[in-house]
């Protein structure tokens, strides 16, 4: 036996559904008797117009693009968008393998079909031939339709190879569903008193609709009529009575793709666009009577439905918790214990999260891609079995999963893969590779929920990243504008809005109790000598030079603010009462001054008329008079000097 195996991949929407879980299920059990392994690309996409959620999965069909496969199983029937089947198709054509479709003709491919007709006239002939009925009743599904028409005319067709005449009493329609079957079934008990013989339904839906009817009237199935069905879901095998029906001979269809492929192999022409067809099979059971009701397959059935059940309950619990716990996280690489802990009690799978780079790097902030084209991905999670190994590796896409080879081998334990992507209408996020050790139709469904659960999830994370970046970003912005709306534009001190919060809660403030304020009234001199004579620029220039030197007469214990115009205001703090004059002041500016070589350079001086005013901060305080009084001092310093330069 070789030592890897070679790799059958299956494309389909939703996978976990019954039909489909039932064909891959087959499938997967004959592959493994032949060397093959099951790769599955299971789409999310199930209505005609999702142009957006179809950017997204046209990524599934690259990743299938980069497996080397043998051959590639369309569940046509799953697909119902058009786009969807093209981008297979291309990708089918690429890869130059063998494709086959499963009840949809599609060019390029072997298209397989089950044999819808002679399944219907095989327990129509089952309830007449072996359980020997004549009166045989039928409630089709909807009226006119292609499914009705086809299952009538195969019902009408037996009853004349039997010698049986049709009667258009016993043919009513129940719409392939619950409610029109129970109306069906009570019209054929309240129009004829004498009951049929047997009553064979379109499907099993409609069948298990009509057994509880006609036990609400008080008759027995099969003991007073017959009931059988069509399609072979599950739920009609643990109704009461289970229901005969017909099946998809999926061990036949999986068995005839293999037939073609080893003639392939062996260098068959066969047509790519042939037909080939493959019957239903009969499978009776208790509702016509041919099994005890008390068989063990039926208890068997119940007990594995039971253990569903509970398992589900478990996963509902872990994947809410999921759910509940990324609300508050901001990083991805945070969410990684989370899902280990998430998929604990199933850990004994292979479970692999890719996520793109450009997400793990944390710099998503600037819009959200229609469609990822980087191919550096970040392995999220990685449980190979029961033990967390995620190292956060770096690798391109087209390996998939770093290691997959080795899963391939006919040793890995692994009996079948899912990959599913990871995205939410708008975003690709990534994708979800599960490796099955034993498979059963839970194990899918529940690939399928946590791809669901962990898309949102990384959803809400990469969600509550942005908005705390905005919101640091708006923190930024409205620190900047409370800033701005507080500050003279032009020499960046205090306006006179913001030095009168400042003062006020600085005199309020407990630490400074008992100390004294000194209150500067300063307004600058010749101003508009300086702005007629050499510009406005020059006197913004002139402005800025003493805002600069009041700024550093109070840079150990006070604020500073330009009122306006050539007004500034001064406060200082300081543990001893002070006895500052207008000199002195004018002293400490031209410190500043002198220190400036551009403003030596220039043809005018800078100079102030100043005045000021100390008192001690205590409830007695009135600043509003403090100021004033330095500002009346500062007229009386303005004068003073005008006069002497007189």
């Amino acid at each position: 036996m070789d030592e890897y195996r070679k790799v059958i991949a299956v494309c389909g929407v939703w996978l976990s559904e019954e039909k489909e879980y039932s064909f891959i299920t087959e499938l997967n059990r004959i592959c493994k008797d032949r060397g093959y392994v099951v790769v599955a690309f299971n789409f999310s996409v199930d209505s005609l117009d999702v142009t957006e959620d179809l950017m997204q999965e046209r990524k599934l069909m690259e990743l299938m693009g980069y497996i080397n496969c043998e051959a590639v199983i369309i569940l046509g029937e799953t697909i119902k968008n058009d786009t969807m089947i093209d981008y297979i198709l291309k990708t089918v054509s690429y890869m130059k393998v063998p494709a086959f479709s499963l009840e949809l003709p599609l060019p390029g491919c072997i298209h397989i079909s089950q044999k819808f007709d002679i399944g219907f006239k095989n327990i129509v002939r089952h309830v007449i031939k072996h359980h020997g009925c004549k009166k045989v009743n039928m409630i089709a599904g909807v009226k006119d339709s292609e499914f009705s028409i086809e299952r009538v005319k195969a019902y009408k067709e037996v009853l004349a190879e039997n010698g049986i005449p049709f009667e258009e009493k016993r043919l009513k329609y129940g719409e392939f569903w619950d409610r029109p079957a129970r109306t069906a079934t009570e019209e054929f008990l309240d129009e004829d008193p004498e009951l049929p013989d047997a009553i064979v339904c379109a499907n099993d839906a409609m069948a298990i609709a009509c057994c509880a009817a006609l036990r609400e009237r008080g008759y027995e199935v099969p003991d007073d009529i017959i009931v059988t069905g069509f399609d072979g879901i599950s739920s009609g095998k643990v109704n009461y009575p289970a229901i005969s029906t017909v099946e998809p001979d999926n061990e036949a269809e999986v068995l005839l793709i293999f037939e073609i492929l080893d003639k392939l192999h062996n260098g068959v022409d066969i047509d790519a666009d042939t037909t080939k067809y493959v019957d239903y099979k009969i499978r009776p059971s208790h509702s016509c009577g041919c099994f005890d009701k008390n068989d063990r397959e039926t208890r068997e059935r119940m007990s594995a439905m039971g253990q569903v059940m509970n398992e589900q309950k478990w996963h509902m619990m872990a994947m809410n918790k999921l759910m509940l716990v990324s609300n508050e996280l901001k990083e991805l690489h945070d969410l990684t214990p989370l899902l280990f802990e998430s998929i604990g009690l199933w850990s004994q799978n292979l479970y692999f999260v890719s996520v793109y780079e450009q997400f793990a790097r944390n710099e998503n902030d600037d819009g959200e891609p229609q469609y990822i084209s980087d191919d550096s991905c970040v392995s999220m999670l990685c449980v190979k079995r029961f033990d967390n190994e995620t190292d956060y590796t770096l690798f391109k896409e087209e390996e998939v999963m770093p290691g997959f080879k080795e899963f391939l081998r006919t040793d890995s334990g692994i009996s079948m893969f899912m990959i599913r992507l990871l995205h939410t209408k708008s975003t690709l996020y990534g994708y979800l590779l599960e490796g099955f050790r034993t498979m059963d139709e839970r194990c899918m469904r529940r690939c399928e929920e946590f791809g669901l659960f962990l898309s949102t999830s990384i959803n809400t994370v990469l969600k509550n990243q942005k908005l705390t970046k905005l919101n640091e970003r708006l923190r930024r912005i409205n620190r900047e504008i409370e800033r701005v709306s507080v500050l003279d534009y032009l020499t960046e001190l205090y306006n006179r809005r913001g030095f009168y919060d400042e003062l006020f809660k600085m005199v309020e403030s407990l630490d400074n109790r008992g100390k004294y304020l000194t209150f500067f009234s300063i307004d600058m001199d010749g101003l508009k000598i300086i702005n007629d004579n050499y510009g406005h620029n020059e006197g913004d220039y002139a402005l800025k030079m003493l805002a600069s030197a009041i700024k550093n007469f109070a840079i150990r214990n006070g604020i500073c603010a330009r009122y306006g115009g050539d007004e500034f205001v001064c406060a200082i703090f300081t543990e001893m009462e002070t006895s500052f004059t207008a000199d002195v002041v004018r002293q400490r500016f031209e410190a500043t001054f002198n220190k400036s070589k551009s403003l030596k350079e220039k043809p005018f001086t800078i100079s102030a008329s100043v005045g000021c005013r100390c008192a001690l901060i205590n409830d007695k305080l009135d600043v509003e008079e403090l100021m004033r009084l330095a500002d009346e001092d500062m007229y009386i310093d303005k004068q003073s000097r005008r006069k002497e330069r007189m």
